[in-house]
């Protein structure tokens, strides 16, 4: 029974510590009178209930801010159906912090905006949320010498991967050909930080990449790179004919 009651007791402090501490680094959110404290009290919770990041609402000026008069650093948001354009801004350190940037771009997501749409006063409604902006299209200028490319690739990387669909005795069963990976909409960037992430960042090292190893912990046959190297490894998968990999995985709700 003791040993019961301690336990409980134990659970209970760090229950409350924890609540201490998530209620010490909540940040303060306010808005300008004008914007009615009923859409704020409908938008804010529905935010938290999905990424369980919160905001201490006040009434002073508070972290994050939203306001009808255009910030030097803000985002429009929505527009009161009385014409007034509300943005978003935070003050400070915050403005950095990623609960605010999570907040923002819940905002002008499409959940975000369709929850700005839906909130009622009298059924009528209230704020219009801000037009949903397509993301500039991304140039890819590739510079590298696409033979140098080639030679890389052959001599390194079909260690693991198909580098040439001819080539029947290359790469492993699960690691996927440079033709399939070409495939994918972030090809480019896998391509670009491969020597970044596991199992790469083992056994590789590039110069000029600021990423510094330890050669002596290399266990298997290292690869000396530079960056002029992932360039021209980026030129040669860059000519490479995507493999058609059929329609995407189709998954029920």
């Amino acid at each position: 029974m003791i040993r019961k009651t301690i336990k409980l007791i134990t659970v209970a402090c760090f229950s409350a510590l924890m609540v201490g501490q998530s209620g010490a680094f909540a940040l303060s959110l306010s808005h300008d009178k004008v914007i009615p404290a009923e859409l704020i009290q409908y938008v804010v919770p529905r935010f938290s209930l999905k990424t369980r990041i919160r905001f201490d609402r006040v009434d002073s000026v508070g972290d994050i801010q939203f306001v009808t008069e255009r910030p030097e650093s803000g985002t429009q948001v929505l527009e009161l159906i009385s014409g007034e354009m509300v943005y978003i801004r935070a003050m400070g350190e915050a403005a950095q912090s990623p609960e605010y940037r999570a907040f923002v771009d819940w905002l002008v997501s499409d959940p975000g905006r369709a929850t700005i749409a839906d909130f009622r006063i009298d059924g009528r409604q209230i704020a219009i949320p801000a037009e949903a902006q397509e993301a500039a299209p991304v140039e890819i200028v590739i510079v590298g010498d696409r033979d140098h490319g080639r030679e890389l690739s052959w001599s390194h990387c079909r260690r693991c991967h198909k580098v040439d669909r001819a080539d029947k005795y290359a790469g492993i069963g699960n690691a996927p050909s440079f033709h399939a990976m070409r495939s994918f909409d972030d090809w480019y960037l896998r391509f670009s930080t491969f020597y970044t992430v596991s199992p790469h960042k083992a056994l590789i090292s590039v110069k000029g990449s600021g990423i510094e190893k330890n050669r002596e912990l290399i266990t298997i046959a290292p690869i000396d790179l530079q960056m002029s190297d992932i360039n021209d490894i980026l030129a040669f998968v860059h000519s490479l004919t995507p493999l058609d990999l059929g329609k995407p995985i189709q998954f029920n709700p």
